[in-house]
């Protein structure tokens, strides 16, 4: 564990960074600055960070560490230790609490080809939705046309990405019959186990269905870029699922090939397979193992969740960061009140009798004249609010 007086040498620099970045006054919030920048605060991702290494002694239980976590020093002497702090950071996360099994993922198991890409598509955002449409189902045809081809598509996802995951499997079949699946993928769940479970859901299907289908030629199509290409490099418990389901998918199989699609662009079959998705998580959903992976990512995204959560004024979408920086600084210091606009009103416009601050800590603070906190509307030279 660093001393305090480092990690605050480290948040000093991370401060001057955020000045930087939105150019905000001294006098600007910390806190706001870190919502316009999207960066969370250094104690924040530390705490992650130790959240999470607890989390991976936890699934070791031959590790030093993992008895030294359960079993805490009680001796008289005050000391700040990493079991200690970690121990206290989980108390106060609700949802991790409730996570008691996990599985450690350690063995390593042979790679599994796949196709993570569309040479067509360069970037999803260099592209409009019906570009991506159509560069797609123009590559689908030229490479799996649906006459020779089972399509098959997936997609999972996760309330906040953290509970009650779903999976949907929607099935094209080359007679044109088509077949579909939803299931509930846990309480406690990541959108990329909901995104595993729909390919291991999809495999499972095949194996059923291909049997009949002499020289049977299959195709999944996975929207989660990420997924596949995590799939690469799996390891453990879910490589070796992945494995078998793969083995019982293949034997009955001429050809079977993992595809990644974009998502959200208007193919049929990748928008009910997310239809399928949200079905699966409304049902009953059961109480599982999780992996280290699986918590860290559960972990990530909740804490995550709960820092954006408390800054809700400042986290929204709108058009500032399609204006250039200088423009940004602008609406930035005169949203957040931190500026100099009443000094300047004051002093080229003659608007007021002074330059200071009405709240009269002018005096005290000798840096209220730099904000227009305290303005009020009539003050304002645009009589309105600076967040509408």
């Amino acid at each position: 564990m660093a001393a305090k007086s480092n990690v605050q040498k480290v948040i000093s620099v991370q401060n001057q960074n955020l000045r930087i970045i939105t150019g905000g006054m001294k006098s600007t919030p910390i806190r706001i600055m870190e919502s316009q920048s999207q960066i969370e605060p250094m104690l924040d991702r530390r705490d992650r960070k130790l959240l999470t290494e607890r989390t991976k002694y936890k699934a070791q239980p031959t590790s030093k560490m993992h008895k030294r976590i359960n079993n805490l020093n009680k001796g008289r002497l005050k000391r700040s230790s990493f079991a200690k702090e970690s121990k206290l950071i989980e108390t106060e996360n609700e949802i991790i609490q409730e996570i008691k099994n996990l599985t450690p993922p350690w063995e390593k198991q042979p790679q599994i080809e796949i196709r993570s890409h569309i040479r067509t598509i360069e970037s999803k955002h260099k592209h409009s939705d019906l570009e991506l449409k159509d560069l797609t189902s123009t590559y689908l045809n030229e490479n799996f046309p649906k006459e020779e081809w089972i399509r098959v598509y997936t997609d999972g996802s996760a309330e906040n990405a953290v509970t009650n995951g779903g999976s949907g499997v929607y099935i094209e079949m080359p007679d044109g019959k088509t077949t579909e699946s939803s299931i509930p993928t846990g309480i406690h769940c990541s959108n990329y186990r909901a995104e595993l479970e729909a390919i291991m859901e999809a495999l499972t299907i095949l194996g059923r269905i291909t049997p009949s289908i002499p020289q049977a030629k299959a195709v999944i199509l996975s929207d989660s870029r990420s997924v596949l290409e995590k799939l690469e490099v799996l390891r453990g418990a879910e490589r070796q699922q992945l494995a078998k389901g793969f083995k019982n998918a293949v034997q009955n199989t001429q050809s079977l090939v993992l595809q990644w699609i974009p998502a959200h662009c208007g193919i049929e079959g990748n928008e009910r397979a997310d239809s399928l998705a949200k079905e699966g998580s409304q049902l009953e959903q059961i109480e599982r193992d999780l992996m280290y992976s699986e918590v860290k990512t559960i972990i990530k995204n909740s804490m995550k969740n709960k820092w954006k959560e408390s800054h809700p004024e400042f986290n929204r979408q709108d058009g500032v960061h399609q204006l250039d920086r200088r423009g940004q600084i602008t609406i930035f210091r005169l949203r957040t009140g931190h500026n100099r606009l009443r000094h300047h009103m004051n002093r080229v416009f003659k608007v007021g009798e002074t330059n200071l601050c009405s709240c009269g800590e002018a005096a005290r603070l000798n840096m209220c004249y730099r904000t227009a906190k305290h303005m009020t509307p009539s003050d304002s030279p645009y009589g309105m609010r600076l967040w509408t």
